[in-house]
């Protein structure tokens, strides 16, 4: 079941000043005037999940560590057994159940990756199969999608049922196929190979039957997501260009396209319909820059503003018809983007202008998820983040981006100077840290200077290895409330006396 704002509750305010407005006008300006907490997750970038709670499941990569975990509204857990560094999260539900795939070491290679169900309360717990599986998605029912395979070297579309009977779907003459999303009645999608390099997309119904959505005369489809309405969003490729495809049991295939060289790049679909997706082309430069759209059978295509930016793109889409995705000046540089929030066909909103008490250096670059809540998941300069209407984000630190005034490609020998700054809803509250450098040599002890509730945290360190080196910072409260953040820098090897770098 969705979880929806009260109108009592979270938006009495303007419940209680524009009492005429329509439920969309009234959405858009409470986004607009919103603001966000803000939770640390993880360094670095990866899958990112949120569910109608407003609870996290995340799988991140930073400086070559993967980080998975999962944000319970207080703190973040790990997910998966301890040493298990291959642990990947594909899925979650409003249940809290995360699915995902790990690497089982009491299973002989090369079969020892399996698909796991995890919960805070139960731990991780591994799913029937043959032989090496993954579990891609799960509903709010406890059925979990994904595939398996046995000694073929090619796996099977696969389903797990919450009472551990298990069904390979089928029975299309399928050497490869996979359901990567599964709604509440059990409707699975995804694809299946119904001849060598020849990808359909394909539905399964709740008794595992099969219908073949053909290609729209591509080489290739998938069907990627599935609304409780049982509408079905997924991508075709034509003449080496995606394209999008809505398909229902009553109006059959219905293509999203774009003009001649342009591709389509949808990214979600919601209850009502509605669809979320960009419009990709390749610039003077050859790089490829995407414009946003919301799109529907009723009314079509509707391009979404840019604010004034010159593209961007739309990732996610929640019942309201809230979008966060991101827009960029011009540039295709990743660091150019700013996390923004749509409602509707409104303009966006910068959602760096609407963050609490945010830690000085702090940007978001990219909205990755947003729920009917209004919580929304951002990639940032510090890692993923979670926003959180309101002004109480959680118990612990929030930190910004690892900084430093010096080059991002210093020497051996040099001595560079970091800095964290963090915040604290307690302004009361006092804080430790910890730091460390991975090329072998110590950090000094890291300094803190805090007041009332705001912080920072000084680090300094003299490099002694060229190559890859990562800087770590920790910031912990009394409680034992903490976050992390990452920072990669490139060190050179040092230049030759007498010589000019």
């Amino acid at each position: 079941m969705k979880l929806m704002y009260s109108c009592a509750r979270q938006m009495a305010r303007a419940c209680l000043l524009l009492p005429a407005l329509s439920a969309a006008q009234s959405a858009t300006q409470a986004a607009e005037g919103t603001r966000y907490s803000i939770v640390n997750l993880a360094p670095g970038s990866g899958v990112a999940l949120l569910n109608e709670r407003g609870h996290a499941a995340f799988s991140t990569y930073s400086s070559g560590t993967l980080i998975n975990g999962f944000f319970d509204g207080r703190g973040v857990h790990r997910v998966g057994p301890a040493g298990a560094g291959d642990t990947v999260v594909s899925g979650l539900n409003d249940l809290d159940v995360v699915v995902g795939q790990f690497n089982d070491a009491a299973t002989p290679a090369p079969f020892n990756y399996r698909a796991f169900a995890w919960t805070v309360a139960g731990g991780l717990r591994a799913l029937r199969g043959p032989g090496t599986s993954i579990a891609r998605a799960i509903n709010d029912r406890n059925v979990a999608v994904g595939s398996t395979k046995g000694a073929a070297f090619y796996g099977r579309a696969y389903r797990w049922n919450p009472d551990g009977t298990v069904l390979d779907l089928g029975p299309l003459p399928a050497s490869l196929s996979e359901a990567v999303a599964v709604n509440d009645g059990g409707m699975a999608v995804g694809y299946a190979d119904v001849a060598l390099h020849d990808s359909h997309a394909v539905v399964w119904d709740a008794g595992g039957r099969a219908t073949d959505l053909g290609t729209l005369g591509g080489t290739q489809s998938i069907a990627e997501h599935v609304n409780e309405r049982g509408q079905v969003l997924g991508t075709y490729y034509l003449n080496g260009m995606p394209g999008g495809f809505l398909w229902s049991r009553y109006r059959g295939l219905v293509t999203i396209a774009a003009d001649a060289g342009q591709g389509v790049r949808t990214t979600a679909l919601n209850d009502g319909g509605d669809v979320a997706a960009n419009v990709v082309a390749a610039d003077a430069g050859g790089n490829y820059l995407s414009t946003p759209f919301l799109w529907s059978l009723a009314r079509g295509r509707r391009p979404l503003a840019l604010g004034g930016a010159a593209h961007g793109s739309v990732e996610a889409l929640n019942d309201r018809n809230g979008m966060v995705g991101y827009v960029a000046r011009g540039s295709a540089d990743p660091l150019d983007r700013r996390a923004v929030r749509w409602q509707g066909m409104a303009a966006p909103v910068d959602l760096n202008g609407r963050l609490h008490r945010a830690p000085a250096g702090l940007v978001l670059y990219t909205g990755r998820a947003i729920n009917d809540r209004g919580d929304i998941l951002a990639d940032s300069n510090a890692g993923l983040v979670l926003l959180r209407p309101g002004t109480q984000g959680s118990d612990a630190p929030v930190l910004g981006p690892v900084g430093t005034a010096t080059t991002a490609t210093p020497a051996v020998g040099a001595r560079v100077g970091f800095s964290v700054a963090f915040t604290d809803t307690g302004p009361s509250e006092t804080h430790t840290a910890t730091a460390s450098v991975d090329d072998g040599c110590p950090a000094d002890a890291p300094v803190v200077r805090e007041t009332r509730g705001n912080g920072e945290v000084d680090v300094g360190h003299t490099f002694c290895r060229a190559g890859d080196v990562t800087i770590r910072v920790k910031v912990t409260d009394r409680a034992g409330n903490a976050a992390e953040v990452h920072r990669l820098l490139t060190v050179v090897d040092a230049p030759l006396a007498g010589t000019a770098r």
